[in-house]
């Protein structure tokens, strides 16, 4: 049962005025490094050492596991940090090459249609659960770029050449179980999980493409704002918690984006009454620990500089947000965790889906229903865990 239907627009849909590319230094997670109003809450964040608690969710077993799944975006990546690395590495020839294929040869693409569906099932094949391509509307690219280094911040121009005219954007679904134990470490882990998959499965989608004769530049959350790239790829729609709202698993998803010149054919933008539903929920916004969200309908006024302008939606205050997960000493999911279209498969799920996008006069008894059942509520991390006690193990210190 399809629930969405194609639209004309994309991302484009949310202007409300010139839209110009973001600086980036303005993004939240970078102005910490430079702007004197978020340096203290920048060592906190950054550099500040957390001790685990006697808590279920923040024990050592918790944080383990969530520096454990952080661990391939963090070492053979770092989309988070400005990426151009390993699995990001805008040029990866590698020395490995089996079977061995000679170079230079290249592969002509008679039909962009069969080539896009070349490409997807790739994806797939390498982790993507779900994947869109669209055009490279330059607008959504960083300019300037703003590098973590191990010297602090450090500004660059973004060099993305214009001769690639197509991104194919990927998402990755994270853990139902882990995000429904937000805020504690389970859904951090969740989320970090998300990171390190999108960085194996965009750099071996990337590879791909350059096998095939052509260039690919995989990124993370560096070179270009990944939401409205997967809006215009035809991947979901913009919701109140600022975040993807995907037809298969609502906003639990992260996102990566492949850059490439490969002749491919582009995606519609996509429609499934998520805006309409949005207006007349406020789930996130009501549970957000911070109150980080906006209530009401959206709007173009802004919070801070970490908002871009000119764009009609419900802006975020990341500087409460990130605050708030200073002071839980992990990051946050509440809002994933709450979305009534946060659902794993199931018919029944498909077919609610299905009247939000076809009758959305029924959406304020669907609200209702989804509250009346449970959904969202946090769940223990103890069933995270299957449901066992874990004791908090005795500490020894080096």
């Amino acid at each position: 049962m399809k629930s969405a239907i194609a639209v004309e627009k994309g991302a484009e849909r949310y202007a409300d005025g010139d839209l110009h590319p973001f600086d980036q230094k303005n993004e939240m997670f970078k102005r910490p490094l430079w702007d004197p109003m978020m340096l203290d809450l920048g060592k906190k964040f950054y550099f500040d050492r957390i001790s685990p608690r006697n808590t279920p969710g923040y024990t050592l077993y918790d944080q383990a596991l969530v520096n454990a799944a952080w661990r391939l975006e963090d070492d053979c990546a770092q989309g988070v940090r400005g990426g151009k690395m390993g699995m990001y590495a805008w040029d990866w020839a590698g020395k490995f090459s089996y079977p061995r294929v000679r170079k230079g040869l290249k592969v002509k693409v008679g039909d962009p249609n069969l080539m896009s569906r070349n490409i997807k099932k790739a994806a797939t094949f390498f982790g993507a659960s779900l994947v869109g391509i669209c055009r490279v509307d330059r607008r959504w690219l960083y300019s300037p770029l703003y590098l973590i280094t191990r010297e602090g911040g450090k500004v660059v121009e973004n060099d993305l050449p214009e001769t690639l005219k197509y991104a194919i954007v990927i998402a990755i679904e994270m853990d139902y179980e882990g995000i429904g134990t937000a805020p504690a470490h389970p859904a951090s882990a969740a989320t970090g999980l998300g990171y390190s998959r999108m960085a194996f499965t965009a750099g071996l989608l990337a590879q791909y493409i350059r096998g095939l004769g052509y260039q690919a530049i995989p990124c993370g959350n560096d070179t270009a704002c990944s939401i409205p790239l997967a809006i215009d790829a035809g991947l979901g729609e913009l919701g109140r918690n600022g975040l993807l709202i995907t037809p298969e698993f609502g906003p639990r998803v992260r996102l990566a984006k492949i850059f490439t010149d490969l002749p491919l054919t582009p995606d519609s933008p996509i429609a499934f009454g998520v805006w309409e539903f949005c207006q007349i929920c406020g789930k996130c916004a009501e549970k957000c620990p911070s109150q980080s969200i906006m209530r009401g309908g959206p709007t173009s006024e802004t919070h801070n500089i970490s908002n871009r302008e000119n764009v009609r939606a419900w802006h975020i205050n990341a500087e409460t947000c990130l605050a708030f997960w200073v002071a839980n000493g992990t990051d946050c999911a509440t809002c994933i965790r709450v979305c009534p279209f946060n659902k794993p498969w199931g018919a029944h799920h498909e077919f609610i889906r299905w009247v939000i996008s076809t009758q959305p006069r029924f959406n304020r008894f669907l609200l209702w229903v989804d509250s009346a059942l449970g959904y969202g509520k946090k769940k223990a991390p103890q069933r995270f865990w299957g449901g066992s006690s874990l004791t908090p193990p005795d500490i020894l210190e080096e």
